[in-house]
């Protein structure tokens, strides 16, 4: 039965959390606004998709473009009647490199998605939000959680660790507003994201220039999720637990939602580990012990 509720998600496509979560959505009856930056990423979507009596909506919606936003709000406005029960900032994408080897223009635009994005779209929906008394889920990651370190995943990992800080502030000053925040903090799970980042397709590789030359072929391979292993755990498990937790939403309790492969280890070892440990086994995960050696031998 259709529950009158109505949920925006970003960064909607095939294979990935945001369908995972418009599915766990539609199955409790609450109608979905799916957005895309490209719609034919939508065009997958058919009368299959919708459930019972919830619709899904399919918008068209880039999180950078304050142009886009403004003409989603309005046709959001349309479809609920001006109120809007659930924000799911889920739009990302991920960009490793070795700070030193890291693309300026390229990290912006990651941040631009990953952490300004979801200012922009709380900041353009709060009015929506208010009317309603609604929830926003932000997607955060075991990766911009301190303590993981994961070489190479410097621009990736912070600005993960920005949504994760912001959220916070978030949950503090929307509060007075009844407008409940949630942080999804996720580790490995079974999507697309490994072949999303690999722009055209193409494998990540290093410049021709790297300081990190000697120890290439462990990077790049790193860097293109071959070392990630098929540990992830399954993205529709984690959509249904994500938005169960978020329904039954506590004030007093409810502030993360820890899920996927490594998400709890990796927040134990935060707690628990001290850093020059962390850091030993980044530093060995990623070769930088061996590259340090070679570099010694000349």
């Amino acid at each position: 039965m259709a529950s009158g509720k109505y949920a925006l998600i970003t960064g909607v496509a095939s294979g990935g959390m945001g369908e995972g979560h418009m599915k766990a959505l539609l199955s409790r009856g609450i109608s979905v606004i799916a957005t895309s930056i490209d719609l034919k990423l939508l065009e997958y979507l058919d009368a299959t998709s919708h459930g019972d009596d919830a619709e899904v909506f399919k918008l068209e919606l880039d999180v950078t473009s304050k142009e886009s936003i403004a003409a989603t709000v309005e046709r959001v406005k349309e479809i609920t009647g001006g109120k809007l029960d659930f924000l799911l900032n889920n739009a990302g994408y991920g960009y490793y490199m070795p700070l030193l080897d890291v693309d300026l223009e390229k990290a912006r635009k990651q941040y631009e998605v990953n952490v300004w994005g979801v200012l922009a779209l709380t900041q353009a929906f709060f009015p929506l939000l208010r009317v309603a008394k609604g929830t926003i889920i932000n997607q955060s990651s075991m990766a911009g959680v301190q303590g993981f370190n994961r070489p190479y995943m410097g621009i990736y990992s912070s600005s993960k660790a920005a949504v994760y800080s912001l959220s916070d502030y978030m949950r503090v000053e929307l509060a007075p507003f009844d407008i409940k925040v949630l942080t999804l903090v996720t580790g490995a799970v079974k999507t697309e994201f490994y072949t999303n980042i690999k722009e055209g397709g193409k494998p990540i590789t290093l410049p021709p220039d790297s300081p990190y030359n000697p120890i290439r072929k462990h990077i790049e391979t790193m860097m293109n999720g071959s070392l990630a292993g098929m540990k992830g755990h399954d993205r529709l498990q984690v959509t249904r637990s994500t938005i169960a937790t978020a329904l039954r939403y506590s004030w007093l309790s409810t502030r993360y939602v820890r899920r996927g492969f490594g998400a709890l280890k990796i927040w134990l070892m935060q707690l628990l580990l001290p850093v020059w440990l962390v850091d030993r086994w980044a530093r060995q995960a990623g070769s930088l012990d061996k590259l340090k050696q070679m570099l010694a031998s000349g």
